[in-house]
């Protein structure tokens, strides 16, 4: 039941992106000929037509997607931009509702729309989760998991509750804030912790790292439900999607670097997390689904071919530069960069999310 109320989730967010795509272009003057709400791939079910889009369902149960006219080169080129003569047109080129016929900024719009409709769901769901539901806040966290390649965390184990890390208290609201905050302020340091194990208390000393990482997987021990006043819950809100988005970029950076080890999750590991999330009460699981809409908002606005981002970049050469991109070269570009995030994610998910569980 999680992991089928997990893909339903997953499945929402990414319709969420295609419709911020979907209502940005149609507010712009653009025409959107389909909507596939759930699928990519051949239509297997019509659902409708409104508006002159149809919406649909398509074949391969993966994403959804929103198709702008005119916003890739399948039309036929004039033979000035290198089409063969005797070649028409699918469209009227001189159409004003094609995606590169209407200005720049509306372009831009359309293209930002999908990760901007993440980051508002997100804010969304945790304005609902924090004002209403109440956010499960851990007030004592245990050690999970004692990280072999990390330095030695010298006789912390699994079960053992975090009460002090030099000489600081480590328990009640937000103890996993409050262990971070600690730990990040003795980077490189040996500090003692206390830990209770069973019925007993025991003072260790453990190195940090650099970073400031103990070297342990924690999870919450003990936690409480508490909700916000709508004032502050508006505010935490607005501000968490970019604390995430700060966070994960940074992350980013120090695994690209070499800093620090990672490894990603393709769209199984994704559900796998999401249906954990369920399983610990409905505020977790609708806090996971605001963390993932934000993550893919994020994830599509970097600069990349076939995403957003990557898009974007061709539209700002055109303020630039004053002139379009060719359009068949962007398309190339987007077509490569899709069959490699393809590939990619089809790696992971065998390789990472599959085969490897640990």
């Amino acid at each position: 039941m999680d992991i089928l109320l997990a893909i339903v989730a997953l499945s929402l967010i990414i319709i969420i992106h295609e419709f911020g795509h979907y209502i940005c272009a149609v507010a712009t003057g653009m025409k959107v000929d389909r909507f596939s709400i759930f699928g990519i791939g051949p239509v297997v079910l019509r659902l409708g037509e409104w508006r002159g889009t149809e919406f649909v369902v398509s074949a391969i149960p993966f994403g959804a997607y929103v198709h702008i006219v005119g916003m890739e080169a399948d039309d036929a080129p004039s033979v000035a931009e290198g089409g063969k003569p005797g070649e028409t047109y699918a469209v009227d080129p001189n159409d004003p509702s094609l995606y590169r016929n209407r200005p720049v900024w509306a372009r831009m719009l359309a293209i930002l729309g999908g990760p901007l409709a993440n980051y508002l769901a997100a804010m969304a769901i945790m304005f609902s989760t924090l004002a209403f539901v109440g956010d499960s806040v851990p007030v004592s966290m245990k050690v999970d998991k004692v990280i072999e390649d990390a330095p030695k965390a010298a006789g912390l184990l699994p079960g053992d509750k975090l009460l002090k890390i030099a000489d600081t208290e480590v328990v009640g609201a937000r103890a996993d804030e409050k262990i971070y905050t600690t730990t990040g302020a003795h980077k490189g340091e040996t500090v003692p912790i206390v830990v209770q194990r069973g019925a007993e208390e025991a003072t260790l000393q453990v190195p940090l790292t650099d970073q400031g990482r103990i070297g342990i997987e924690m999870s919450p021990l003990d936690t409480e439900s508490r909700t916000l006043p709508v004032g502050a819950a508006a505010k935490a809100a607005v501000t968490w999607p970019v604390q995430v988005s700060v966070k994960q970029l940074t992350a980013l950076k120090r695994w690209i670097t070499g800093e620090v080890e990672g490894k990603m999750s393709g769209p199984v590991g994704i559900v796998r997390e999401i249906a954990k999330s369920a399983e610990r009460g409905f505020a977790a699981f609708l806090l996971f689904a605001a963390f993932i809409s934000t993550l893919l908002g994020l994830f599509n606005l970097l600069p990349l071919p076939a995403l957003d981002g990557g898009r974007f970049v061709f539209l700002l050469w055109e303020v630039v530069s004053r002139r379009p991109a060719n359009r068949r070269l962007e398309e190339m570009v987007h077509g490569i960069g899709m069959l490699a995030l393809l590939g990619l994610i089809l790696y992971v998910t065998v390789f990472n999310d599959l085969l490897n569980r640990s």
